[in-house]
């Protein structure tokens, strides 16, 4: 059964990225499209490079601020174990790359894997709120496309929702705590233990973040890297010679983003571009142009950073198979000094009676 997942994962993988690389070349004009490419002007590609590895570098410091309460890496080891998690996002299925990531930090620290994913379920949630605001906002001043518009609602409630959780999780801690045991309780005993350790290390790296100055800078710096990245997009638009407002490319990067929330394809082939168009054609670009950017602007994105984390993985000796494998293992806290001490960011449980 444990075999199959994995061949379940990639199998909806590829269909994802196979529909919607059939509905992103439907219509399309394939000779026109090699046209755009072919004129691209080079220099901006070459300008939007370097501002891209500074939203990286961004990310690599928001993290470093989610773990600071329990852990400091260093701004050169967080930015490393980023890269090589969006190489793994990119080559594996499922967003993998956020448990590589987790697993290197482990092997790293001792930090409990669990805790360590917490930290970036944070992340994750940041993200999809910035995004989720970017969004709307080019819809709102600029044009309407059904399918833009429900993409926002669904990834603007979803994402607040979550937020509220993690928000409640960090001023009620005793209360998830409560909430947790009774619905462990509904478990098999044998269970109840293991699965207790795990919620709580899992918990505790969602609760890191405490205090309005904390999730202010951890809010700004999630911001200040989505900019950057919008930025990216404006470049590469400026390479094809699309005359749109800069503004304009937070929502090509609210949607292109929003679209791959949800762990299927590799890299987000398929999806991605799709809504990179969608937004360009209803601003006004033209659909072979904006299909032709789509394209590029995702081999920038994934390209670079792919080859950039096989060299880092390569350093550490670490092949990205072993990992994956390591990954799909057993996720409970390796060191119970490091993950009590991650955890002890939680009061300590209640007792009754």
């Amino acid at each position: 059964m444990r075999r199959a997942r994995p061949l379940l994962r990639v199998g909806l993988g590829t269909g994802v990225s196979v529909l919607f690389i059939a509905l992103l070349l439907r219509r399309v004009d394939l000779s026109t499209v090699g046209s755009a490419i072919a004129d691209v002007e080079v220099a901006w590609l070459l300008a939007a490079a370097p501002v891209y590895a500074l939203a990286l570098w961004a990310r690599a410091e928001r993290w470093r601020l989610v773990l600071r309460p329990a852990l400091r890496i260093s701004s050169r080891d967080a930015t490393a174990l980023v890269v090589i998690g969006y190489t793994a996002n990119n080559l594996l299925p499922a967003r993998a790359g956020e448990v590589v990531r987790a697993v290197l930090l482990q092997r790293r620290t001792g930090a409990a894997r669990l805790t360590v994913l917490g930290t970036i379920v944070v992340e994750r949630v940041l993200d999809g709120l910035v995004l989720a605001l970017f969004l709307p906002l080019p819809l709102l001043l600029g044009g309407r496309n059904d399918v833009l518009d429900a993409l926002a609602v669904i990834g603007g409630l979803g994402f607040l929702a979550l937020a509220g959780a993690i928000v409640l999780l960090g001023t009620h801690p005793a209360l998830m705590r409560r909430l947790i045991d009774r619905a462990l309780g509904l478990t098999p005993a044998r269970l109840r233990l293991p699965l207790r350790a795990w919620s709580e290390s899992f918990l505790a790296g969602l609760s890191l973040v405490r205090g309005r100055r904390a999730w202010a800078a951890v809010t700004a710096m999630t911001a200040l890297s989505w900019l950057l990245e919008a930025a990216t997009y404006w470049l590469v638009g400026l390479a094809f010679g699309l005359e749109l407002a800069p503004w304009l490319y937070l929502g090509v990067a609210g949607a292109a983003n929003l679209a791959i929330a949800a762990p299927s394809t590799a890299g987000g082939i398929g999806p991605f571009e799709y809504f990179a168009r969608t937004v360009l054609v209803v601003f006004g670009a033209g659909l072979a142009t904006a299909t032709a950017y789509a394209l590029v602007l995702h081999a920038l994105l994934i390209i670079p950073t792919t080859l950039a984390g096989l060299v880092l993985l390569w350093r550490e000796q670490i092949g990205l198979g072993a990992l994956r494998r390591q990954a799909e293992g057993d996720a409970a806290p390796a060191d119970p000094h490091v993950g009590g001490q991650l955890a002890s960011v939680l009061p300590p449980r209640e007792h009754s009676g």
